[in-house]
């Protein structure tokens, strides 16, 4: 069953990346940075998927390997995208010098980070996750820092969006992702799950910026 789940979240990805790259005439170069991240984290749970179908050794290991260069590299871009699309819901405090310089920042820092946790130090295990057959990370043991803060700084701008131009739906998203994601480690299913829903709450956020109707408490400013 969690082969079947992972594989409609999957699909669900290519969707989400499909009407990003199509609101590319509309918001800019972000759309496509959304599209390809959505292509990541899509690959990512078909590559779990397919575990079941090709079972354990080389060619299951190197299917899985670019997961975590995913994982590392792609996902804290996150961030960036948040960001621009909140300073341009109208919040000001997101466009500031400082904070811009600092999203920056924060996001080198959690890519060095999860290249070192992740790649660097990167020893593949297998594991069993319900029917479906995975490897993970066995040299590095902790919490997943990058992951964590990444989605606590999305969190922080959709409370800047929610608060500042009456745009929810970017928190909405965050704080699902923030708690799907411990249940995430119980549950495979349920925390790709959760990346599912932050993305679609990008694409939400992205659609408004492009000047698509979105229920919001206040007017969106006009595309730019």
């Amino acid at each position: 069953m969690t082969s079947v789940i992972m594989v409609a979240i999957g699909a669900a990805m290519l969707v989400v990346a499909a009407f990003a790259f199509r609101l590319t005439s509309r918001v800019g170069a972000v759309a496509m940075l959304l599209g390809a991240i959505s292509l990541g984290v899509a690959y990512d749970n078909i590559a779990v998927a397919v575990g079941r179908l090709v079972g354990y050794g080389d060619t299951l290991s190197a299917i899985n390997l670019p997961r975590f260069w995913i994982h590392a590299i792609a996902m804290p871009l996150l961030i960036v995208v948040a960001g621009n699309l909140v300073g341009r819901l109208g919040v000001e405090q997101a466009r500031t010098r400082n904070v811009t310089l600092g999203g920056w920042a924060l996001v080198v820092m959690l890519m060095v980070i999860g290249f070192v946790e992740d790649v660097v130090r990167l020893d593949l295990e297998p594991e069993d996750a319900g029917d479906a057959l995975r490897y993970v990370n066995a040299g590095f043991d902790g919490p997943p820092l990058p992951a964590i803060i990444t989605v606590l700084a999305i969190l922080v701008l959709g409370v800047m969006a929610f608060r500042y131009a009456g745009f929810p739906w970017l928190f909405v998203g965050a704080l699902v992702m923030l708690i799907a994601a411990p249940i995430g480690s119980m549950l495979l299913w349920v925390g790709n799950l959760g990346e599912l829903v932050l993305m679609l709450s990008m694409l939400v956020t992205m659609a408004a910026v492009g000047g698509l109707p979105v229920p919001t408490t206040r007017p969106i400013p006009r595309p730019r």
